[in-house]
């Protein structure tokens, strides 16, 4: 059973007991979740309100702020409705000063993309990254934070509650789906070969040309036409770079769906299972509460 606490302006806070309807929205590859609820009107609510989170049992699965507030009226009565998306959405939303950082440090990171915003902790590292960061005019916090995890650990960056991961998220612990595990209501399994790049050309010096080539030695992609270039010689990419693209793509052709019921919340990013197949990572959740009860939607995605 979930819980929904509504904090107002001036930081007092509400447990909302009347919850009509819920929706729930998390994936790794989004920066911010998102969060829709729906209750009866109440003005009180709807005046003053700021921030909601969500607890499943003791841990919080959600923190943000409420972007929108809807007063419905529905087979005669009043409804109240909060969409609210989580603190990786003041990074979307905030453009960050033009400037180039020197040696950048994750402390740097913290102090000016993270902590304005709400986020209190990050890794802590003893080397910066030694190489400069450009932050160009209309960059968002969030674009410049992604671009400096790309450089300095090769990885997306991903913001949990009030933590950053800066080295990428990846949850212990493994959750198995049908058999003796979470039964399963309903099931999707897609294998999207319009995902998979079967070559990527790079480009090594700024006078040469594209002669390098990298072939995906995946199966599916052996009867495929699907080219990208990448100019290596340029200061924000390189040859791993053309390999990451490739691999991106391959985890992306095989797509996992499952419907279960009730609530499974604390499970994003971690191992799964799925009628005895192992080698999967969850990387989407939706939640859904209502008339019809509460269900969750888990997608996976499968590693190589």
């Amino acid at each position: 059973m979930l819980t929904y606490i509504l904090t107002f302006a001036d930081k007092s806070e509400c447990t909302l007991t009347f919850v009509l309807s819920a929706r729930l929205k998390s994936e790794l590859d989004v920066p911010a979740d998102s969060l829709s609820v729906t209750l009866p009107y109440t003005e009180r609510l709807r005046e003053n309100a700021d921030m909601l989170s969500v607890f499943d049992g003791g841990k919080r699965v959600f923190f943000g702020q409420i972007d929108e507030v809807l007063v419905l009226t529905e087979k005669g009565k009043q409804l109240l409705r909060f969409h609210a998306r989580s603190l990786a959405a003041c990074l979307l939303d905030n453009e960050a000063e033009p400037l180039v950082y020197a040696n950048p440090s994750n402390r740097m990171m913290f102090d000016r993309h993270l902590a304005p915003f709400g986020i209190t902790a990050c890794e802590e590292e003893r080397h910066p990254l030694y190489d400069n960061l450009r932050i160009e005019k209309g960059m968002s916090h969030w674009q410049v934070l992604e671009s400096y995890c790309a450089k300095r650990y090769g990885a997306t960056p991903r913001i949990a509650d009030t933590r950053a991961y800066l080295k990428g998220f990846r949850a212990e612990g493994e959750i198995v789906f049908g058999g003796e595990g979470v039964p399963v209501l309903e099931m999707t399994d897609s294998l999207r070969r319009c995902k998979l790049i079967s070559e990527v050309r790079v480009r090594m010096t700024n006078t040469g040309c594209y002669s390098a080539r990298i072939i995906n030695d995946n199966p599916h992609a052996m009867q495929l036409t699907r080219v990208r270039y990448v100019n290596a010689a340029a200061d924000n990419a390189s040859l791993d770079t053309a390999r990451r693209m490739m691999e991106k793509g391959n985890q992306a052709a095989r797509h996992v769906s499952v419907k279960c019921v009730g609530d499974h919340l604390n499970i994003l990013g971690k191992s799964a299972v799925i009628n005895g197949e192992t080698g999967f990572t969850v990387t989407g959740l939706s939640y859904v509460f209502g008339d019809q009860g509460a269900f969750t939607t888990v997608n996976m995605r499968k590693e190589n």
